[in-house]
């Protein structure tokens, strides 16, 4: 659906409506290049449910809350992995598997849940997703094997994995379209938010007194559970049934095809194995080295499977693969997801390395490593606000990106020239990177979310936010394999600042080169959609 930008959903009055009539007329276009049956199903779209403004807000603060949860699982590990592999005895090698055993299942199943949302019902997905993490975390909580640990961390990753798609694809719907600039705006104001105050909270747990099974990252999943499982009954009666609403479209089948088959299986394990194994090699790169079998033998096996995964899809029927060949052709989609393997990047690198160099390094409180730590969180709260009032600052991309990605990357210049990292080194160069970075980095997040998911149809949103968030996923966990790799350079590990600034040196370089990409490879809609709204006028005369 050409000409669908955030620049379009970020306008205000006529521009509106007119730029929805040349949306529309393109969704026209496109369907008659659809098989018949699919044609069929696309002619009557579903109506837009009518929900009042306190049920749209109140949803979109249960779908925040869920993106809440997911990156607490993330960013709260940078402080208990150390205590968790004390208490289950995992050896130095193994101590990334506390973080990346969620984000590896976390994000080779998100365009199998995007797929799974788009066909059956987004708020089954979304609803078991809740009740499913909240019920994993509380055995969690209980568990004193290792093996065991990274099972269930493992499944929760899964679970959590079924949240993000399914809310993307409510918000579509329980949204106008004027409305969806603020409303993704928002949400993903949640994530960045969440990814500041979950080193916090975390910080804070680590202070609850107790041994064995009362020790405080324990109390860290069984505190989720409290408050997720109470969520996830809420949310069975708030959240809308999109039967009901007539929000999924079914697309009949010639003969007796059941809809299971839609689902494309071959491709979504194909995808899983893909991801997984690339995590897998660069973690084990990470803890092992990158010369040996551990590494090579999954990293390469993921090359082999990721074209493999593209190559099935394109023989595919758009209405059957789990990710159409047609979503590369919606106008800048594939620079935005690109981009996106960066964007969590920027504070990967910086919080693992300033947790453990504040914490192990300068013996810092946990709390006081935080705290040191929340100019960032405040950056991103401020910065949030300001874009949530006022959406047109994201209408124009390439400002919101040149603006965003210059302060991300003059943060991580800061970053690199302290030396001390305390006392009036912080003051000097820690405390306003991070405030400098971050209110950037939150821009550019920002414009890359909404810019993605107002390019793409509705009947797509479930699968696009999974693209969306696999692309921030995987490029945060290379970026940690790449880090670890920086922290070899030189003797000392994160003991030796110049390892740090190392990573620092490279985080820099990998902003730089995808910011050049966006802007070499991004395509202004403005071109586009006045030459359909000339078609638009043309058949009118006509």
């Amino acid at each position: 659906m050409a000409g669908r930008g955030s620049e379009d959903l970020l306008s205000v009055g006529g521009e509106v409506e007119g730029k929805e009539l040349v949306a529309d007329a393109a969704a026209v276009a496109e369907s008659d290049k659809a098989p018949s049956h699919d044609r069929d199903a696309e002619a009557t779209p579903a109506p837009a449910p009518a929900f009042s403004p306190s049920r749209k807000w109140s949803l979109l603060l249960v779908f925040s809350f869920a993106m809440f949860v997911d990156i607490w699982f993330y960013a709260a590990f940078y402080f208990f992995t150390y205590p968790i592999s004390l208490d289950l005895g995992i050896v130095v090698e193994q101590q990334s598997w506390v973080i990346t055993s969620y984000a590896a299942t976390f994000a080779a199943f998100l365009l199998f849940w995007g797929r799974f949302a788009d066909l059956y019902t987004p708020k089954l997905t979304f609803v078991t997703g809740l009740a499913l993490l909240g019920t994993l975390s509380l055995i969690t909580s209980f568990l004193a094997n290792k093996y065991a640990f990274f099972i269930f961390r493992a499944l929760a990753g899964i679970a959590g994995a079924m949240l993000v798609p399914a809310s993307y694809r409510l918000i579509s719907y329980v949204f106008a379209p004027h409305e969806l600039g603020r409303a993704f705006t928002l949400f993903n104001m949640s994530g960045s938010i969440a990814s500041a105050t979950g080193t916090v909270i975390a910080g804070f747990i680590e202070h609850i007194p107790g041994t064995g099974q009362m020790t405080a990252w324990r109390w860290f999943f069984r505190i989720v559970a409290a408050l997720v499982l109470p969520v996830a009954a809420v949310s069975f009666f708030l959240v809308p049934d999109p039967r009901e609403y007539q929000l999924v479209l079914e697309v009949p089948e010639p003969g007796a095809g059941a809809k299971w088959r839609r689902l494309d299986l071959v491709g979504s394990l194909t995808m899983l194995a893909a991801i997984i194994l690339l995590i897998l090699g660069l973690t084990f790169g990470a803890s092992y080295g990158f010369k040996t079998a551990a590494f090579l033998v999954p990293f390469l096996l993921s090359f082999v499977l990721f074209p493999a995964f593209f190559v099935w899809e394109a023989r595919l029927p758009d209405d059957v693969a789990i990710l159409p060949s047609k979503t590369w052709r919606i106008p800048n989609f594939t620079v935005w997801i690109v981009f996106g393997l960066q964007v969590y990047a920027w504070w990967s690198v910086n919080y693992l390395a300033l947790v453990e160099v504040y914490v192990n390094v300068h013996h810092d409180n946990p709390v006081i490593a935080a705290v040191r730590l929340l100019p960032q969180g405040i950056a991103m709260f401020v910065v949030s606000i300001c874009l949530s009032t006022k959406p047109v600052l994201l209408s124009k991309p390439r400002w919101s990106i040149l603006v965003g990605m210059s302060l991300a990357i003059t943060g991580y210049v800061m970053f690199s020239q302290s030396r001390t990292q305390v006392g009036t080194d912080y003051w000097r160069f820690v405390f306003p990177g991070g405030i400098l970075g971050c209110g950037g980095m939150t821009i550019a997040f920002a414009a890359n979310s909404v810019g993605v998911m107002t390019s793409v149809p509705k009947e797509m949103s479930g699968v696009a936010g999974a693209v969306l968030q696999v692309s921030y996923q995987v490029g945060s966990v290379v970026s940690f394999s790449i880090q670890a790799g920086m922290f070899t350079v030189n003797p000392g590990s994160f003991y030796n600042w110049s390892n740090v600034q190392a990573s620092f040196y490279f985080q820099i370089g990998w902003m730089l080169l995808w910011t050049i990409g966006f802007f070499v490879f991004y395509r202004s809609p403005h071109k586009e959609v006045s030459s359909e709204a000339d078609s638009v006028e043309q058949a009118r005369v006509e």
